[in-house]
């Protein structure tokens, strides 16, 4: 996912001079050289997080995540949990955020815990335990985006909206709603 979203940066000349006098060149050519299976330590990732949120400002930081979120399918990994959750619970995104903190604890480390609430057109998703260098609001906004772009793979209508009161505790809390 870090290489994936380091593409993203690399194809948008503006956004990646933005990002490299922000980012410490180390950490960043350690993303762009992880393999699909690494693991980039945490710090590295959140300071390209928080550097595109300050470049691109929290509406297009949040559109970035939905778009490249809606895309995850293009990774082995996700595409056959997005695939299965579908087998299992349908086009609905209840069934797959069910499955969104498996997703999360195979592809984070120590980044905190995620757990889901689900109802039939509604789910909360807490971040809890977030380390320090995440306690900043674009951890919870890129997880917001992210949900966004679930209902942009399943075609639906949706809404998420990020509570962020406690990030210094390392809590986000995204409730999301669809159609």
């Amino acid at each position: 996912m870090v290489k994936a979203i380091v593409k993203v940066v690399e194809r948008d000349p503006a956004l990646l001079t933005a990002v490299e006098a922000r980012v410490d060149p180390e950490a960043l050519q350690t993303m762009r050289t992880s393999t699909r299976l690494a693991w980039v330590p945490a710090e590295n990732f959140e300071a390209l997080k928080r550097a595109l949120h300050h470049q691109l400002g929290e509406a297009a930081y949040v559109e970035l995540w939905r778009r490249y979120s809606s895309s995850i399918t293009d990774n082995p990994l996700f595409r056959n949990l997005l695939e299965g959750g579908k087998r299992i619970f349908g086009n609905s995104p209840a069934g797959i955020l069910k499955w969104m903190p498996k997703g999360w604890a195979l592809t984070t480390r120590e980044c905190g815990h995620l757990h889901t609430e689900v109802e039939p057109h509604a789910a909360v998703a807490t971040i809890e335990g977030a380390p320090p260098c995440a306690r900043h609001r674009c951890t919870g906004l890129s997880s917001a985006g992210s949900i966004l772009g679930l209902f942009d793979l399943l075609s639906l209508e949706g809404e998420c909206e990020l509570d962020d009161s406690r990030c210094d505790e390392g809590r986000f809390v995204m409730r999301a709603r669809w159609d």
